[in-house]
């Protein structure tokens, strides 16, 4: 027998109040006046040390209710297990999702996250239904048991487990795995043979960073009945420190881009001082002290005396947590682009279209621009190029060869200097009744209706960069009886026709100025906007020949983004681990963990880096209001897993428990019932009789 509140029973003390009274109750209380006692002297009653109690039978009644009063205030009880209650108890759903990002390489968390799943295991029984999942960037499911069966399923899940001996280097997107789970249980069916499930509980076990991902789970709409607890891991009390590269200056900046890191120190960290490190080799390491206050960041560009080292990785000292303190780096490879120029011009000559088309095109640490021309009336065989500019008249096959390359996937720039070239815009435009007319302005015309948000002009989207109004034409042509479909026009000039228009031709595209940037015809070879102008007509080109070789753990690598594109043939991956087995690649490449890696072809390689998504480094927790905001069933904000393991064994012992307060009540009340008989009965008996 156990007591629900057993602090009442000190009430028992009180049984000494009835015997005391008792003890007191044998002196006299009623006087009789004898005539013949007047004469004698008045004495004290002699005392009677061993006094005894009367009316033995009124003090156990008493006694007994005063006991009774205090074994009903203590709530008594028995546990009792009832076979057949056991057989028809209701079935639970636990579904665990266990956080296995890199944040969770921290300290003893890991090891902890695991033995909290064991624990978890301990409120299963028979005919449960138990999920576990452990995600970073994604959910993988790694048991579903339909109904437990102790200890078999137990081992089965330890299995797992072990298997799970560290934590990925992925990042956490605690959303997805949360939608996921509710999904599952959702689309869940009972069979007819099994209990139906009344309880279905999702338990996160994880650190709850803040670089966890979120956004898949506003929105959702949770199953009824669902209920998520989650149950964090961890303080982070030392705070910590993360790396991550910052995005390089635009392509047509006039200064060659320096690599740039981000080195940022959370709200709560313990140091504000740490050591920037470049690694040349494991002998030699380049070393610049950085200050970062908590809670804030500081941009750092390499310094120029790393810059002809070759360096592959990066790292930050003085942190206390290191799993995200290295950032592997692959140095730029310059690409090659291609551009044919097809007109008339001579390269020196500064009145010609050329001669700013090459001044535009720069090399730089990144881009090797090969410029190349050649004459409309040219016979030869058309080169391939990134992107063919015409200047002029083009005769013959060399016309059929270019819309040929447009119809193909290339690109093409038509600058229409005089109305001679209308057999050439009505082929490539497959418009026969259109005409051009040369128009030579009084004044100037200037540009209006731009469209600012086409990828071609946005880079001018900006309010410091999207005025027009100081960039004068003198000379432009009109292209009249345009199509009416498949023409997007630019920009207009202020009298309306258009003057810049994109036609997308086949797999390529066609672009037509109508007015050309020598300075005879206007001003925009010589203004701002000319070479942001050229890089956004190649900027498909240059994102696929510029794309960094910067990567994130569970990232997909597609590998027709190395060598230009030319991966014809099988491609291998090398891993970071030196002497690592080659791994064959198909068209997508996912990495497991940190390094830098090598793509190699027949006759090519090239190396690549990759690195923990900077978010991981964010290890403050999130606030649990934000998990309420975002609508999570939680009747909790915050559970450990042995305050839930506590309470289903509490609801268990519920179950199983039987109170005998009731009857005790009753039988202190009839113990009082008979006690006020008989008190009522012996205090008429013991009332005087009077003579006269």
């Amino acid at each position: 027998m156990s007591f629900l509140t057993p602090l009442y029973l000190v009430g028992a003390i009180g049984l000494a109040i009835p015997i005391i009274l008792h003890l007191l109750h044998d002196r006299p209380k009623n006087k009789q006046a004898f005539g013949s006692l007047m004469f004698l002297d008045k004495t004290k009653p002699p005392v009677d040390r061993k006094r005894r109690p009367t009316h033995l039978l009124l003090l156990l009644l008493r006694c007994l209710a005063l006991l009774l009063l205090a074994f009903v205030f203590a709530r008594p009880f028995v546990t009792r297990e009832d076979p057949l209650a056991a057989n028809k108890r209701d079935r639970q759903w636990i579904t665990v999702l266990l956080d296995q990002s890199a944040s969770m390489q921290r300290g003893e968390l890991w090891v902890k996250a695991k033995g909290k799943v064991s624990t978890i295991l301990g409120q299963l029984d028979t005919e449960d239904h138990f999920t576990l999942y452990a995600f970073d960037n994604k959910a993988n499911l790694l048991v579903d048991i339909e109904s437990w069966q102790g200890a078999v399923s137990e081992a089965e899940v330890t299995q797992e487990l072990e298997r799970l001996d560290e934590p990925s280097f992925g990042g956490s997107n605690l959303g997805q795995a949360l939608v996921l789970a509710g999904e599952a249980i959702q689309e869940y069916e009972t069979k007819p043979e099994e209990q139906p499930l009344v309880k279905r509980d999702i338990i996160v076990i994880s650190d709850l960073q803040k670089g966890s991902k979120l956004g898949d789970v506003q929105g959702y709409e949770w199953p009824t009945g669902i209920k998520v607890t989650l149950d964090q891991i961890g303080e982070d009390d030392q705070g910590n420190c993360g790396i991550e590269q910052v995005a390089a200056r635009t392509l047509w900046a006039a200064t060659e881009s320096v690599p740039s890191f981000r080195i940022s120190n959370s709200p709560n960290a313990t140091s504000d001082k740490f050591e920037f490190v470049g690694q040349v080799s494991p002998d030699q390491l380049l070393v610049q002290n950085v200050h970062v206050p908590p809670g804030r960041s500081r941009v750092i560009e390499m310094p120029a005396e790393w810059s002809n080292q070759s360096i592959s990785q990066l790292s930050v000292r003085g942190d206390a947590a290191d799993f995200d303190n290295t950032f592997y780096f692959a140095q730029e490879k310059q690409q090659d682009v291609s551009i044919v120029y097809i007109g008339e011009d001579k390269p020196d000559d500064a009145e010609g279209s050329l001669f700013y088309l090459r001044s535009a095109f720069q090399k730089t640490s990144s881009l090797n621009f090969n410029v190349q021309f050649m004459s409309g009336k040219s016979a030869e065989v058309l080169p391939e190029a990134d992107l063919y500019v015409v200047g002029d008249v083009v005769e013959g096959a060399l016309s059929e060869l270019l819309d040929k390359a447009i119809r193909d996937g290339g690109t093409v720039l038509a600058v229409v200097n005089s109305s001679k070239q209308v057999g050439n815009i009505q082929q490539w435009l497959d418009a026969p009744d259109l005409v051009i007319d040369d128009v030579k302005s009084k004044d100037y015309g200037l540009l209006q209706s731009l469209k600012l948000d086409h990828p071609i002009l946005s880079v001018f989207r900006d309010s410091r960069y999207s005025d027009f109004t100081n960039l004068h034409f003198w000379n432009y042509r009109e292209l009249q009886n345009l199509p009416e479909e498949d023409i997007d026009v630019l920009a207009r000039f202020d009298t309306g026709p258009p003057a810049w228009l994109l036609a997308p031709r086949g797999q390529g595209r066609l672009i037509v100025m109508t007015s050309s940037w020598r300075p005879f015809d206007s001003q925009l070879a010589l203004s701002t906007k000319f070479i942001p102008l050229l890089y956004s007509v190649l900027q498909p080109v240059l994102e696929t020949k510029t794309q960094s070789r910067q990567f994130f753990v569970g990232d997909q690598i597609e590998i027709s983004r190395f060598n230009n594109g030319k991966v014809a043939g099988g491609v291998s991956i090398i891993p970071p681990d030196q002497g690592a087995t080659a791994i064959s690649a198909g068209d997508v490449f996912l990495p497991d963990k940190p390094g830098l890696y090598t793509a190699k072809g027949t006759d090519w390689s090239e190396i690549f880096a990759v690195n923990i998504i900077p978010s991981e480094s964010r290890t403050e927790p999130i606030s649990m209001d934000q998990f309420q905001k975002l609508g999570l069933p939680m009747s909790d904000f915050v559970s450990s897993t042995e305050e839930i393991t506590a309470t289903a064994e509490r609801e268990k012992t519920e179950a199983q428990r039987y109170e005998y307060w009731q009857w005790a009540l009753a039988i202190m009340l009839l113990f009082v019932i008979i006690e006020t008989v008989l008190a009522a009965k012996g205090s008429r008996l013991a009332e005087p009789v009077t003579t006269s």
